[in-house]
């Protein structure tokens, strides 16, 4: 073998030796990672024992006018203001409003403010609900008795009143609660002043408007906060939503609650 062939031979060799050593890079792009999802957590339990209504931190933002979690409350005024929006724009409703885990297939809006904390910010403006207060209706502790849901009778408490206003093309929109809703079988609105402040119902150490989500009902519920107790009430199929009153979806709505009776006199 020459000199040049044993070179060529050589060099080779090392090629083949550096390509073992050395692979090339593979064509194929490696496969990629998966990634499962991960696992959903299970709700929170939605926290309704007295202790939190009793505990819940309140926040003055000036002279008069506190901050209960999302409740804003004015004592001039004798109202609460809350954050909302458009839950459902059409079917049948027995709830104007209701929290987000509430029972939002029939509501015409929904809030993210808590149930006690409403029902703190009441009872501090003022608000007279049956039992505490020696009205007739439901008991503060245990069931609701006769009164069901939907029922003739009249669940009594203070009288509100309660607007919905949000921001419109070059003006603020202003309308009554009983505005939103229709009767389908009138083809008129709710009619206006039959609002109540019941405060729910206290049952084995729960504050059941918090379990449930349930804040202002067309249809008597004990268990909601407030209760319409106008023409209707007991009628559970003949209301939905006003289509030509409704806020657009998902814009910021807030709704104010405003106490209708006299103070109580201070003792």
């Amino acid at each position: 073998m020459t000199k040049v062939g044993l070179s060529l031979l050589v060099s080779f060799a090392a090629l083949l030796v550096s390509a073992r050593q050395n692979p090339p890079p593979a064509t194929n792009p490696p496969a990629k990672e998966v990634h499962w999802p991960k696992p959903v957590a299970p709700p929170k339990p939605i926290e309704s024992t007295l202790s939190a209504l009793t505990n819940t931190p309140l926040r003055m933002v000036e002279p008069g006018i506190f901050e209960i979690g999302k409740v804003r409350m004015d004592q001039r005024r004798r109202s609460i203001t809350l954050p909302a929006v458009l839950n459902r724009a059409k079917g049948p409703m027995e709830y104007f409003l209701v929290t987000s885990y509430g029972k939002t297939h029939e509501s015409i809006l929904k809030t993210q403010a808590e149930p006690y904390h409403i029902h703190l910010a009441m009872l501090l403006l003022g608000a007279r609900t049956p039992g505490s207060n020696d009205l007739p209706g439901i008991p503060p502790n245990g069931v609701p008795g006769p009164i069901i849901h939907p029922s003739s009778q009249i669940i009594s408490g203070s009288k509100v009143a309660i607007n919905v206003h949000w921001e419109g093309v070059g003006a603020v929109m202003d309308f009554t609660a009983e505005d939103l809703v229709l009767n389908t079988k009138t083809q008129t609105t709710l009619p206006h002043g039959y609002w109540v402040y019941n405060g729910s119902i206290i049952m084995d150490g729960r504050f059941l408007a918090q379990m449930d989500g349930s804040i202002a009902s067309l249809v008597t519920d004990p268990v909601a906060l407030i209760n319409s107790t106008g023409p209707g009430h007991d009628n559970d199929l003949i209301w939905e939503p006003n289509s030509a009153n409704l806020p657009p979806p998902g814009a910021p709505v807030e709704v104010t609650i405003t106490l209708q009776d006299d103070p109580q006199p201070k003792p």
